[in-house]
């Protein structure tokens, strides 16, 4: 089949580019149908353009793009170059647009012709564009993230050297917030915590040039997860919290906002043990606390909460204070609330031991009830794994039990000392003591969440007793009398203790020049007192 000029028409119309021919003078001689068309589809001015002269229509002082168009075609024409390309913009207020120009020569017999052709990269260029930006973000967040790392390691570095260096908690607090505050972007950091019976938090430590009113009415917000400032509901969550915008009319913003204050963000200060507080950091733009820097700051919260821990402990191997605190609880659903209201009777604690089983055993003395009724109460709840009347008195009995899911055994395991247990009418009240305040707060805390009507009824610090060998030896050798006191060395320098037994009670009563009978009755007074004195309790 020949194909035919119009053949070749139709085929040209078919393309989307726009097309034209164009003799050595720059006359069009034709177009195909796309030529002049809007991106929309519709026709332009430019639409019926045979015999228009293409290089006249420029206007070389409003369109450069133009201008280099049509030198470019020239040189086409006049066979300096075998092909010439230019990229140029054509925007409409409604769309941006791009087109590729693209002008090739031929020849005709004794003629030279160009073909123009505009081709639409609209789509590519935007590609471009988009890549162009996604290279240009990616590179402003390496930038950012290299000098957040240099930033970040010279802080983690300087404040791990405080952490190790230091010798008490406060040295750690103030030390860390003065660190934070010489950091940029930061401008001011704080550290605060809360006592067992407070509803606010208390400021131990704060450092930087921003002005800030730590003291201001909204710190007493409640600590909740609800509460409307980051470090309150930090400290209740155990999470950090970032505000990334501060809202001037916001309880945010009535604490930081004068200060020139425009990010905050607020981290724990506590591991799995322990709970000291909360950190709080403040920054002097918008969205300064993206994820990263939470990630590090709440490491940081951690290594604090480490640092103390380890000088805590070291200094409960040689501090001389301790925490004691009281509570009470009404619940029922404790056994011995349960036991005092049903028996009409009074529990009084006297100790506890670990079995060879692991188990927990408790001792009570009860008072108000005959031992019969006291065993068979017991023996029917299911928290009593077992129950042992040891001996009995006038209206009353010692008792032995082992509970599961006790509360004592709940004190034990969070180090506290349980110094007096007494229960009657309902409510149980209980005194502890414990090395550490933040161990005191997070046991409270525990209590609180396992039993209803759980409230504090004393809480304060005291000097621990101590007591020297030689003071301890006075203060026993003062509880014992002559005789006593000469039947117990008798019998420890005669070997009565050792086994087999070097003498018997016959024989020392006789170095005594005293019965058997007596001999034994002093001695076993003065194993008693020694007993007590060695468990801390006082008999009268």
């Amino acid at each position: 089949m020949e194909v035919t000029e119009s053949i070749a028409r139709a085929a040209l119309d078919t393309l989307s580019s726009q097309i034209a021919v164009l003799d050595e003078e720059g006359h069009i001689l034709f177009t195909n149908s796309s030529w002049g068309t809007a991106g929309d589809g519709t026709t332009g001015a430019e639409a019926d353009a045979k015999g228009l002269n293409y290089f006249d229509s420029v206007d070389p002082t409003e369109d450069d793009h133009a201008v280099e168009a049509v030198r470019g075609i020239r040189r086409v024409l006049d066979g300096e170059c075998e092909e010439f390309t230019l990229e140029y913009p054509c925007h409409t207020p409604e769309q941006q647009r791009w087109f590729l120009m693209r002008a090739t020569p031929f020849t005709i017999g004794d003629g030279n012709f160009a073909t123009v052709a505009h081709i639409d990269i609209t789509d590519r260029r935007l590609a471009e564009l988009e890549a162009q930006a996604n290279a240009r973000q990616a590179q402003r967040e390496r930038q950012n993230l290299e000098h957040l790392v240099d930033r970040i390691n010279g802080l983690v570095q300087d404040i791990t050297r405080l952490l190790v260096e230091s010798v008490s908690r406060d040295e750690i607090e103030h030390g860390v917030c003065e660190r934070l505050a010489d950091t940029d972007p930061y401008l001011f950091a704080w550290i605060g915590s809360a006592g067992i019976s407070e509803e606010r938090l208390r400021v131990r430590a704060s450092a930087g040039p921003a002005d800030v009113d730590l003291d201001l009415d909204d710190a007493a917000f409640a600590l909740d997860a609800d509460a409307p400032t980051p470090s309150a509901r930090a400290f209740a969550t155990g999470r950090g919290q970032i505000v990334s915008t501060v809202d001037g009319g916001s309880a945010v913003g009535r604490r930081y906002g004068d200060a020139g204050i425009e990010a905050v963000i607020s981290v724990p200060i506590g591991n799995q043990e322990s709970e000291y507080g909360v950190l709080t950091v403040c920054a002097g733009h918008p969205d300064a606390f993206d994820e990263r820097e939470q990630v590090v700051l709440e490491a940081l919260g951690r290594a604090i909460a480490n640092a103390i821990d380890a000088l805590e402990s070291k200094r409960t191997l040689t501090a001389d204070r301790i925490v004691e605190m009281e509570f009470t609880v009404d619940d029922p659903t404790l056994l011995l609330n349960a036991a005092s209201i049903e028996l009409d009777c009074r529990f009084s604690y006297s100790g506890s031991v670990y079995g060879s089983n692991g188990a927990l055993r408790e001792f009570y003395t009860v008072d108000g009830c005959d031992p019969a009724t006291v065993r068979e109460f017991a023996t029917d709840q299911d928290a009593v794994t077992d129950v042992t009347v040891l001996a009995d008195h006038d209206d009353g009995c010692l008792l032995q039990l082992t509970l599961s899911g006790s509360l004592v055994g709940l004190l034990v395991d969070r180090g506290a000392v349980t110094r007096e247990v007494t229960s009657e009418d309902g409510v149980t009240a209980f005194t502890v003591e414990l090395s550490r305040e933040a161990d005191a707060r997070a046991l409270f805390e525990d209590v609180a969440d396992r039993y209803e009507g759980t409230e504090l009824a004393g809480y304060h610090e005291h000097e621990r007793p101590v007591q020297t060998r030689q003071e301890f030896r006075a203060g026993l050798e003062e509880r014992l009398t002559d005789r006593q006191l000469t039947a117990l060395r008798t019998a420890y320098y005669s070997g009565f203790f050792d086994w087999p037994r070097a003498v018997d009670g016959d024989e020392l009563a006789a170095m005594m020049d005293i019965s058997r009978s007596t001999f034994h009755q002093h001695l076993r007074v003065a194993e008693r007192k020694l007993l007590d004195s060695f468990f801390e309790r006082d008999r009268q």
